[in-house]
């Protein structure tokens, strides 16, 4: 049978084999696994001598292990594996001769399966059936040793295996566990602390120093386990004077001494009381036994010293903050023995030895606040070392000469990784300044201004690395201060002074740093401007240069796509915020982006077959497009500006309108020559352009709520919306096309007020022809935009589109979901819809779902209301479906509630549902249910009287507990306001009702 086992697990493995036979002998494999005699076959094939081949041997502790797992052995099969398994540890490990050679023949996959096997059998036995379980094995390691040494090394090398094992089984925390297997590895550390932990630990000392220098992979190991095991065991077995002693020792051994540095980092983070720990951590002295060590010739070990260090730090940190005021100051001492470790690694110039200490930086900085605001300030030794880390900081965000800026081909891994490092450091940069603005400002002021004036000294040949720290470092101080920002300091209402940021800026415009060749430096230039537009504000005449490096090979036009594309962004921004500074510039703003205004759709002809379809949503947007739609923003802005005489701006809308819309008639009329054979790219580009026109709309001032606007471009824009609709009634079968009209629309109801009203139904009936899922998620919150906008101008088109619309949306609702992603829209529908719902009835059009026409359909609408209030699956929807009936009970009361019962309906489910069991009333959502529901049953009493709780009394008893506490929930709700009732109904009605569910209530 052991041959035919063997003989299987080969042909299952083997690439080569037949494809029926290897499923024969994964089949046979399989009922090896599965018979009540499997495990013994197996167990009888690992110890085998000869010995089969490693991977049937391999086969072989899978499947001894799944029968250890599963507890289904008897005491003496137990018994019987142990002894099976203790024989061949004798036989391979201690007695086998072994001709000088110190470790087994095994593989290293195999002596760590076999380790964990016997960890299985030891969880299963140890300590009621095998007590002596380490005894056995300690003894083993002095059988048979070679080379002089008192151990067997190749005992020692098993055990430790199994030592890690059983940490990984039974110790380690971040590995789940079921309770019962918790309570039971609770138990096994409780006896190995009582009886085996500090044999243990003496065996591991003497392997250490027996193994330092014989044999260093031994020790190795030992110190992993060492440090595995200092969390839960008596820190006193490893915390002496001789196990210290050793560890130091070997920290100065080459190949030991990260073991050892990361076994101390463990012992230095064990649970402690904060002042046991602080004992500890003075006994360790680390900070001058880190003082003696050679931390030039390995990057690896001064990674580690730094992690170290950050261990040592942040526990420090911590007792520090747990401590009483007499003993803070103690604390701080062994805080400021480490700061000069500190800022050496995080100044290191490797990366990973930076951010090993960034732990470390964070407490500490939050120490000094506390410090600061407990004191009132910084002594003169904490500002010293507050100023030699800024500039750490500072030093740190630098690109490097290896670092390659915009992260191209090879380097783009470095870069991101630097690039996430900069966001880490910003919180860093960001926090000094809180603990000391004037120090933060002085220091940073002076680096920028100081490169500054070197580039307007040296123009390029200044190295961009620090050209571009200096404008990084402008841009971070903005956001350091948070809120509002000062530019100058005035006087009777006179500029007497800049401000060191206003310094800054005003530098940087002066000094012409746009003209730096270098792609980093241009873009921060342009990122600063946008994010200090107020700084123009107070010094307008700044703005004809910024504007000339906008529009130019710098910005608009640069020839890198990065800068060119963020720049059209930015442009936006800046224009955007300063719309009321710009008034004189509109004409040669205009003509110097005219070119950039042409829209060419890409489409790949690779994008183009017979069963893919390019013209999807995300597709439209790429290729620059989505960064082309801000300047037709900013065009709209531009041509707008109040102060601009209305001739000029009606001059303004047709030069930029009547290309467009002379593009959209031409594309529309190749489209309409061959419906049946239309080009995407034709397609495409009629969706290009009428997305360019709702952004150039989107710039526009939106018109005073239900009026009709009197401003000059109002011809244009109505011009615009029927060519708009035109394109969509022939091409509404394509989505691209559906949403770019709704895009468009969005926005010119928002300018042309009820101007817009007569072509809102060909609009609505076309969108909703061909409307898929995720569009009608968009659509219910655009109608219920023009019902807010237009009530009650709106009332006719709503009255006719109610009906086909929620028909739309039940189409959809009423299907099973085809995978995920349709599942999940789905739920995003039902919120629409209930919000759509609720939107009408809060806009006072609730007439529109009573009128002649819709009211017939009522009481289906609020049957889905009231399915989904009681769908515990989608708590965020059951609140507004709560919302919508109470709004309902508000506005139409007994009147049409009553048809079919829905009244009686509302009711049962403000009992039903908190006492769902899936119903967790300690999640803040459903408080939110449960206040809506409270509201629901004061609303009815409002309306019904002693007649409502004559029905509570009389109708519902089969849920009541006792007739005691029903007369204190009829009363407490008689009696209390709204918001009392809530944080009754909240904390004690779960003690009041019990709702029979098998009995529905009617």
């Amino acid at each position: 049978m052991d041959e035919q086992i063997e003989q299987a697990v080969a042909i299952a493995l083997s690439p080569s084999s037949d494809q029926i036979l290897k499923s024969q002998a994964m089949n046979f494999c399989e009922q090896v696994k599965a018979s009540p005699d499997g495990w013994q076959l197996c167990l009888l094939l690992f110890v085998r001598f000869p010995k089969s081949s490693p991977e049937a041997r391999l086969f072989a502790l899978q499947v001894v292990d799944e029968v250890l797992k599963n507890g289904s052995l008897d005491t003496s099969q137990f018994l019987q594996i142990r002894s099976t398994l203790m024989e061949f540890v004798k036989r391979e490990y201690v007695l086998e001769e072994v001709n000088g050679v110190e470790f087994s023949s095994e593989p290293q996959y195999l002596k760590n399966k076999f380790s964990h096997t016997l960890t299985l059998l030891f969880v299963q036995l140890y300590p009621s059936l095998w007590p002596n379980f380490f005894d056995e094995f300690l003894a083993l390691l002095q059988i048979n040793a070679i080379n002089g040494s008192k151990t067997n090394v190749r005992t020692i090398d098993i055990f430790l295996r199994i030592l890690l094992s059983i940490d990984e089984e039974v110790a380690n925390l971040s590995v789940p566990r079921k309770k019962e297997d918790a309570q039971r590895n609770t138990a096994i550390k409780d006896f190995m602390r009582r009886n085996d932990v500090q044999k243990l630990a003496t065996a591991w000392y003497d392997i250490l120093k027996d193994y330092c220098t014989r044999n260093q992979d031994v020790a190795e190991m030992c110190l992993k386990i060492v440090g595995l095991y200092i969390s839960w065991i008596d820190i006193s077995l490893i915390v002496n004077e001789s196990f210290i002693t050793l560890l130091y020792q070997l920290l100065v051994e080459i190949r030991l001494r990260i073991a050892a540095c990361e076994c101390l980092a463990e012992i230095v983070c064990k649970g402690m009381k904060p002042l046991d720990k602080f004992e500890l951590i003075q006994v360790l002295n680390l900070a001058d036994v880190m003082r003696r060590l050679d931390l030039s010739d390995d990057i690896d070990f001064v990674e580690q010293v730094a992690k170290l260090t950050n261990a040592l730090g942040v526990e420090l940190c911590k007792i520090w903050e747990e401590v009483d005021s007499e003993t803070k100051p103690a604390v701080y001492v062994q805080i400021e023995l480490l700061l000069p470790f500190l800022l050496k690694f995080l100044a290191d110039e490797y990366d990973d030895t930076s951010c090993a200490v960034f732990s470390f930086v964070s407490a500490l900085q939050t120490v000094l606040k506390k410090q600061k605001s407990c004191s009132g300030a910084l002594t003169g030794s904490q500002r010293e070392f507050l100023d030699s880390l800024l500039k750490v900081v500072v030093l740190k965000m630098k690109y490097d000469d290896e670092t390659d800026w915009g992260g191209t081909d090879d380097g783009a891994e470095d870069a991101a990784e630097f690039l996430e490092m900069r966001k880490n450091l910003k919180s860093f940069f960001e926090a000094i300044y809180h603990i000391d603005s004037q120090l933060f400002t002085t220091y940073i002021r002076l680096a920028v201004i100081s490169t500054l004036d070197n580039y307007a000294k040296l123009g390029n040949t200044l190295d961009w690395h620090e050209l571009e720290l200096a404008l990084h470092l402008l841009h971070l101080y903005g956001e350091a201060i948070k809120g509002k920002v000062q530019f100058v300091e005035k006087h009777n209402n006179e500029i007497t002074v800049y401000t060191p940021l206003g310094e800054m800026v005003n530098q940087m415009i002066q000094c012409d740093v746009s003209k730096y060749s270098h792609p980093a430096i241009t873009l921060n230039f342009f990122e600063n401007i946008s994010r200090y537009s107020q700084f123009f504000e107070v010094q307008p005449n700044c703005i004809p240069p910024v504007l000339e490096a906008f529009v130019d090979i710098r910005g608009l036009h640069n020839p890198n796509t990065t800068i060119r594309y963020r720049s059209w962004y930015l442009f936006h921004r800046f224009i955007k915020l300063l719309k009321l500074k710009m008034d004189k510039y509109v004409n040669t703003v205009l003509g110097s982006i005219q070119d950039l205004l042409i829209i060419q759709a890409i489409l790949d002809s690779s994008d183009i077959s017979a069963d893919n379809n390019p013209l999807t949503k995300d597709k439209a947007m790429e290729s620059g497009f989505s960064e082309q739609i801000f300047l037709f923003e900013t065009v709209g802005t531009l041509i707008t500006i109040e102060s601009i005489p209305q001739d000029d701006q009606l001059e303004f809308a047709k030069a930029i309108f009547n290309p467009l819309m002379e593009e959209i008639q031409r594309y529309m009329q190749i489209c309409s020559e061959s419906p049946e054979h239309i080009d995407p790219r034709s397609v495409l580009q009629l969706h290009h352009l009428i997305m360019a026109v709702g952004s150039i709309v989107k710039g526009f001032p939106e018109s005073p709520k239900g009026s009709h606007p009197i401003i000059p471009w109002v011809g244009i824009l109505k011009q615009a919306t029927e060519i708009v609709l035109a394109v969509l009634k022939i091409l509404n079968r394509y989505e691209i096309i559906r949403d770019a009209a709704r895009y468009t629309f969005a926005r010119l109801v928002s300018v042309l007020g009820t101007e817009i009203l007569p072509y809102l139904p060909l609009l609505i009936n076309e969108l909703l022809t061909e409307c898929g899922i995720s569009e009608l998620v968009d659509f219910l919150p655009f109608v219920g935009l023009l019902a807010h906008k237009f009530k009650p101008s709106i009332f006719n088109i709503l009255n006719e589109l109610i009906i086909p619309l929620i028909d739309k949306v039940f189409q959809f609702l009423n299907q099973a979901p085809s995978g995920t992603d349709e599942a999940l829209l789905l739920i995003d529908l039902r919120k629409a819809y209930l919000n759509f719902i609720l939107g009408l009835l809060n806009n006072e059009m609730d007439a529109v779902f009573v009128s002649e026409l819709n009211q017939p359909r009522l009481e289906s609408i609020l049957r889905s209301v009231i399915h989904y209030a009681s769908d515990l699956s989608d708590i965020p929807s059951m609140k507004i479906a709560f919302s919508i009936l109470s709004k309902a009970l508000t506005l139409w009361g007994d009147q049409y509630l009553a048809i079919s019962a829905l009244y009686e309906h509302i009711l049962r489910i403000c009992f039903e549902v908190p006492y769902k069991p899936s119903f967790n009333v300690n999640d803040g959502q459903s408080l939110t249910v449960l206040n809506e529901i409270s509201k629901i049953l004061k609303i009815m009493l409002s309306q019904r009287g002693d007649d409502f709780l004559e029905y509570l009394r009389n109708v519902w008893t089969v849920w009541l507990l006792q007739p005691d506490l029903l007369d204190d929930f009829l009363r407490t709700l008689q009696q209390l306001e709204l918001k009392a009732f809530q944080k009754y109904f909240q904390a004690g009605s779960s003690m009041i009702i019990h709702l029979h569910i098998n009995k529905p209530i009617l």
